[in-house]
């Protein structure tokens, strides 16, 4: 009766690890584009098909949820999972394309470290989710899943600590002296805010992960 059973079982983490996969490789190419900033349209092209393929191994791990008796975790968790999943390529997708559409000079420091925090999280991710298939010992998960809280601390004080900079840059360009002009501060406080929705949909996938270790440790 049990090798009847891995089949069913193994899809979904097959699926999943599928999924950390186009994660990390979406996110190493959003870390190019951030970095190198050339080529925008293309490489906001690359991030519409890493987009497109994380929608499709959803859908399937969907489908395959609705056509299944037995799955290795609660079903409600495994919708969740997926979702949240979805939730992160399509946040630095659409940050992707608000730096073509935006038109901005040059990337910041800040936007660059950010994206950076994103890229870390997604591997962490994926490194986590493979570890899900062996829940013997919780220690290999909780150890990406801390790291992925400590970036998130991380992101969060370059995310306050880069738009006080944009106002006081702003408040000074209107005394005559400042280096930013009020669209460009639009501009910019709306991608550092995808930029922060980005690694707090990270964290909303550890903490997805972080419930079903504990219900299955």
């Amino acid at each position: 009766m049990r090798f009847s059973l891995i089949p069913r079982e193994a899809k979904f983490f097959d699926m999943f690890d599928q999924t950390g996969d186009i994660l990390v490789r979406g996110a190493g190419k959003f870390l190019d584009m951030v970095q190198k900033f050339d080529d925008l349209p293309r490489r906001a092209r690359d991030m519409k098909i890493e987009e497109d393929a994380c929608d499709e191994i959803v859908g399937q791990i969907i489908k395959a949820l609705d056509r299944s008796f037995i799955t290795p975790f609660d079903r409600e968790d495994i919708h969740t999972l997926a979702a949240k999943l979805d939730d992160v390529m399509d946040n630095m997708e659409e940050t992707a394309h608000r730096l073509l559409v935006f038109r901005i000079d040059r990337p910041t420091e800040a936007a660059v470290q950010l994206a950076q925090i994103v890229h870390d999280c997604c591997g962490r991710l994926r490194e986590a989710i493979r570890a899900l298939r062996d829940l013997k010992s919780a220690d290999p998960v909780q150890q990406h899943l801390r790291a992925i809280s400590n970036l998130e601390n991380e992101a969060d004080h370059i995310y306050r600590a880069s738009d006080a900079d944009l106002f006081a840059k702003a408040v000074a360009n209107g005394a005559g002296g400042g280096t930013i002009d009020v669209l460009t501060l639009i501009k910019w406080r709306e991608l550092y805010a995808w930029l922060e929705n980005t690694v707090d949909a990270c964290k909303d996938v550890a903490r997805v992960i972080s419930e079903i270790v504990i219900k299955g440790t």
